[in-house]
């Protein structure tokens, strides 16, 4: 069983304050935010108000499992794939490294990802020019951000990755949204999608991402967060 040792896990004090510990890199869920076209619109309402002929406040919400924050499990491109019931939760739990691409990087290809210098491809999130669109509170979805190719995907599997994280709601191309994901996911690699890693330096971090326990899905909502190692 893998176990977390919180006793490393340090304040960030420069870009969080004195009494954070912990970098939350998740998307808000809220209604209006940005989703894949053709996804089900996030709809948060209150049922039940106080003093409204009730004691207590009740909200209720809908939106697809692939909203924000999320994973995908093999089930989501791979139609006998394993799904949520099959996540080995050691996946999303421990070190991470964060890479920081620059500006002009459209696509995450194979020759790319060759020259840097990483040993440990277990876990690796991907920082991109994506975020930027998070700290600027756009909400209309963008087609061109940058994603990971086909070939990308080829390196990381060759790589024995375990998980990719990236900082868009997908880890495709919007032209071509299908073939990254089936090579990753029939390598049983892990996707987490839809981060916000705009405050973030790249480096090395301890990670822990836990999505909804959402029976026989090909994916779930997760919250994921960061934390210092050294």
């Amino acid at each position: 069983m893998y176990e977390i040792k919180f006793d490393k896990i340090k304040q960030s004090k420069e870009m969080y304050g004195e009494d954070m510990n912990l970098i939350d890199i998740s998307m808000e869920i809220k209604n209006g935010m940005v989703i894949w076209p053709g996804d089900p619109e996030v709809n948060i309402n209150w049922m039940a108000r106080i003093g409204k002929d009730s004691h207590a406040n009740i909200s209720e919400l809908s939106f697809g499992l692939h909203t924000g924050t999320h994973i995908d499990v093999p089930k989501h491109f791979v139609e006998d794939g394993w799904d949520m019931d099959s996540l080995d939760l050691t996946v999303l739990m421990g070190s991470v490294e964060v890479v920081e691409f620059p500006e002009d990087v459209n696509l995450i290809t194979y020759d790319i990802l060759e020259k840097l210098e990483i040993q440990n491809f277990e876990r690796i999130l991907f920082k991109t020019r994506n975020s930027r669109l998070w700290a600027e509170n756009i909400n209309d979805f963008r087609e061109n951000f940058v994603a990971l190719s086909a070939c990308g995907a080829d390196y990381l599997v060759s790589k024995a990755c375990r998980l990719v994280g990236i900082d868009y709601l997908s880890i495709a191309p919007f032209t071509d949204p299908k073939t990254t994901h089936v090579k990753l996911l029939e390598a049983g690699i892990v996707i987490l999608e839809g981060l916000n890693l705009y405050k973030v330096q790249p480096g090395k971090y301890g990670l822990i991402c836990l999505p909804l326990k959402l029976t026989g899905r090909e994916g779930a909502p997760a919250r994921a967060i960061l934390y210092a190692t050294d």
